[in-house]
This record gives C-alpha cells, sequence and structure tokens, in this order.
C-alpha cells in the first residue's frame, strides 16, 4: 500500500487538505502530520492514519524570529527522521505555513512533493506559496488566473 504524506494545519487550509483525502479515500496509507498544539485537527480525521507531531513555527503571536527559527529547524529535523522511518511515496498540503520543512527534508530525501495553494488566494500566492514555487513536483493553484499568473503552477481547479 502507498503511504501519504499529509501536512494538516488549521482553519481552511484543514478543510481543504480533507477534501482532497475524501476524494483519494481509504486505499492509502496516510501519515499525518499536525501541530503540537492543535488537539482539534487530529479529532477531524475522517480516513484514519498515523499521527505524527510537529512544532509549529509560531506558536504564539508574540514569539520572536529567533524563536522561530528555532522551531522551524526543530520540525525540519523531525521531517527528515518521519521521511527516513516512514518512508513516504509523496507528501500533500493545502498552504499551512508548517509544509516548508517539512518539504525541504522530503524534497531532500527525493520524496514526492504536491502543494495545493490555498483557494483564497485568487489573485497572489501566500508566504508558503512563495517559498515552495519551484522547490515542489507539482505545484497546484485553485483559479485559472492565478495559474495564467504564476509560472510553474498548474490549474487544478476547487477542493471545496
Amino acid at each position: 500500500m502507498k503511504r501519504i504524506g499529509v501536512v494538516l494545519g488549521r482553519g481552511g487550509h484543514t478543510a481543504q487538505t480533507f477534501a482532497l483525502i475524501d476524494l483519494l479515500g481509504p486505499s492509502f496509507e496516510y501519515l499525518y502530520m499536525v501541530g503540537i498544539l492543535d488537539p482539534l485537527t487530529k479529532n477531524k480525521i475522517r480516513i484514519p492514519g498515523r499521527v505524527l507531531p510537529v512544532i509549529p513555527p509560531r506558536l504564539l503571536p508574540q514569539d520572536s524570529r529567533i524563536m522561530s527559527v528555532l522551531r522551524t529547524l526543530v520540525t525540519l529535523l523531525l521531517a527528515f527522521v518521519y521521511m527516513l522511518v516512514w518512508r513516504p511515496h509523496i507528501v500533500i498540503s493545502c498552504g499551512t505555513g508548517l509544509t516548508v520543512p517539512i518539504f525541504y527534508a522530503a524534497r531532500t530525501l527525493g520524496v514526492k512533493t504536491v502543494f495545493i495553494e490555498s483557494m483564497s488566494r485568487v489573485e497572489s500566492l501566500s508566504v508558503t506559496g512563495r517559498l515552495l514555487l519551484g522547490k515542489t513536483t507539482l505545484f497546484v493553484v485553485q483559479w485559472p488566473q492565478l495559474a495564467e499568473r504564476t509560472p510553474g503552477a498548474v490549474y487544478g481547479g476547487q477542493l471545496l
């Protein structure tokens, strides 16, 4: 059975990711990478899989940049461990900031990555999208006008 790594954030990112997982169905083994302080997302998982905790770059709005950098580095190291131990065939994400260090680890180890920009991004890319453009196996946007403006992006329609 093929293993799919799934990066889960909060809010709309999560809803879009779950819509994609519902389309893919239960014929895959899922590895859900979820922020350690996000108990709600774990409870919304409908297709069972292994939940792997990661540390979000920003835990609190008042966090300093130094702490964000340190947390990102810890998440990068955790992502390397997860990729080496669990060996997903592909890692997917719908836009959360947790994606950047996880995708960098995955790509370094030769794991395919698919980034789907949030459907709320109609005219321009998110910060995560700008950081990952050109560094993923597939970069998908949900609006045709954004695909036209973004070299390297593919229009994939809307998930919701």
